[in-house]
């Protein structure tokens, strides 16, 4: 879904560029003012513009994004014959659908539909901190007095305590995700034993910052096609990572991508050697291991995209079904 909010993105990329050199111009060509509140106006102004312009782009980014992230599901929902030739092919949703060992019922389509409510919450909250902002810095300048600061400040904390306590606090906002994720995956037979914790710590020791740390990994669990499953999805500092397991007893194999193919080591029984030569080939197959034996069949990546995950678990089955 990040490729949805490109327009954004492109937009704040360039425009934090224009607005210094706009910026630059306007403060080069104030000469040695004596009293530069009006350079200071229009240099706040222009800023200001900028900011504005990027929360409405970034919401209608947002907007279109979940709409048409509802839409996909309603047509996955009603084409999916639960048959998928080639997973590299499909999106997210059809995956989600195609996938699924149980009824899809409203519950689920409205969880998956829900998942953006967090991050409306969290745009308005960052125009509500970004506009105290502008109310307060300015009018320090502007007024040369800092009881705007006085009044201002406490705002701008207790609007950001506040957003953070609602995101994290039990039963706040990645409690909440998490039960939507549960709901969204129940068609699929699995559902969330085990969450990750977010502390709030110090992130970086020298500078004395602080912010939000993820420990442990997202498990999905359950039962699919006679099989137990699970699936860690893990976020870690560099790229996300994850793992699929099917809990069935295999000879000892392994297999790894390259050049698109998922390739079988030497001596990979030929079953799962003619499973594995079978595969379609594709970029979405990178930087993937895959290990059968006593414990089960593994599938493992690191980084990759959102839907990634679920193309790992149909190698995982296609796989099992071939022992």
């Amino acid at each position: 879904m990040a490729g949805g909010f490109k327009r954004s993105g492109l937009f704040g990329l360039i425009g934090v560029v224009v607005v210094a050199i706009v910026v630059a111009v306007i403060a080069s060509t104030a000469g040695n003012e004596a009293n530069p509140k009006g350079t200071l106006a229009l240099i706040f102004g222009v800023i200001a513009v900028f900011v504005v312009i990027l929360f409405v782009l970034q919401r209608s980014d947002l907007e279109r994004v979940a709409g048409g992230d509802a839409k996909a599901v309603q047509r996955a929902v009603a084409e999916g014959d639960g048959k998928v030739e080639d997973p590299t092919t499909m999106g997210e949703q059809q995956l989600w659908a195609a996938l699924a060992v149980k009824p899809i019922d409203n519950e689920a389509i409205k969880a998956r539909a829900q998942m953006w409510d967090a991050g409306r919450r969290s745009l308005r909250l960052g125009m509500i901190v970004t506009l105290l902002i502008f109310l307060t810095v300015p009018s320090i300048y502007l007024f040369e007095s800092f009881l705007p600061l006085l009044i201002g400040g406490p705002l701008i904390v207790i609007a950001a305590l506040y957003g953070s306590f609602r995101a994290l606090a039990p039963g706040g906002e990645m409690d909440s995700a998490y039960d939507k994720v549960g709901l969204a995956m129940a068609p699929l037979g699995l559902e969330v034993t085990e969450r990750p914790e977010v502390n709030v710590e110090v992130r970086e020791a020298t500078t004395g910052r602080v912010g939000p740390r993820i420990h442990g990994a997202l498990v999905l669990s359950g039962e699919r096609h006679g099989r137990a499953v699970s699936v860690r999805l893990g976020s870690g500092e560099v790229s996300p990572h994850s793992e699929v397991t099917i809990r069935v007893t295999t000879p000892e194999f392994k297999a790894k991508t390259r050049d698109g193919q998922v390739r079988p080591g030497d001596g990979v029984p030929a079953p799962f050697a003619e499973s594995l030569r079978a595969m379609p080939n594709s970029t979405r197959w990178k930087k993937l291991t895959v290990e059968g034996g006593p414990q089960g069949i593994v599938v493992a990546r690191k980084g990759g995209a959102q839907a990634d995950w679920l193309c790992d678990l149909w190698l995982a089955e296609r796989l099992a079904d071939a022992g």
